[in-house]
């Protein structure tokens, strides 16, 4: 959470302090992003005027967020502000909020038997023999299921 201050760099004070250098990497992001559009678009019109950049803003809008097309608060895209807010957002999800949401991830997805999208087949059924197998060793399960697999093979060779 933030709230305006015109007493800081960005406008911006936030309310949790050990996440400023979030706006750091944005200030600097949407730096990049303005030196960037200025170069190539010296005029609003020439924002207007780019078929191409229309028609990708048109297609993301229509044909990837379909559910969202109508909405009132999409940029209309024609000015280079506009075009330097959505091309921040844009690298700034990618990039740095990507980053802060999925590398703190890696202590427990790094460990294998802790992801599902490792498992290739559905989990056992209750009150099966597969179910008491794995209840009893989770571990050579994960092994057997993965027995077609032979990164993963090798990973667990490496690793025992």
């Amino acid at each position: 959470m933030a709230v305006e201050d015109p007493e800081v760099p960005q406008d911006l004070r936030l309310r949790i302090k050990d996440v400023v250098d979030r706006l750091d990497v944005w200030s600097a992001i949407e730096s990049w992003v303005q030196d960037y559009i200025f170069l190539y678009y010296k005029t609003d019109e020439d924002v207007q005027n780019d078929h191409e950049l229309q028609a990708w803003w048109k297609e993301l809008r229509e044909e990837g967020h379909r559910d969202k097309k109508s909405e009132s608060w999409w940029p209309k895209m024609q000015n280079r502000e506009e075009l330097i807010e959505s091309c921040t957002i844009i690298i700034w999800v990618a990039s740095a909020l990507h980053a802060a949401v999925n590398f703190r991830q890696y202590p427990i997805a790094g460990y294998l038997p802790n992801r599902p999208t490792i498992s290739h087949q559905f989990m056992p059924k209750e009150n099966t023999r597969d179910f008491e197998e794995l209840e009893k060793n989770p571990t050579g399960q994960i092994i057997l299921e993965n027995h077609h697999d032979s990164a993963s093979d090798t990973f667990w060779n490496i690793s025992d």
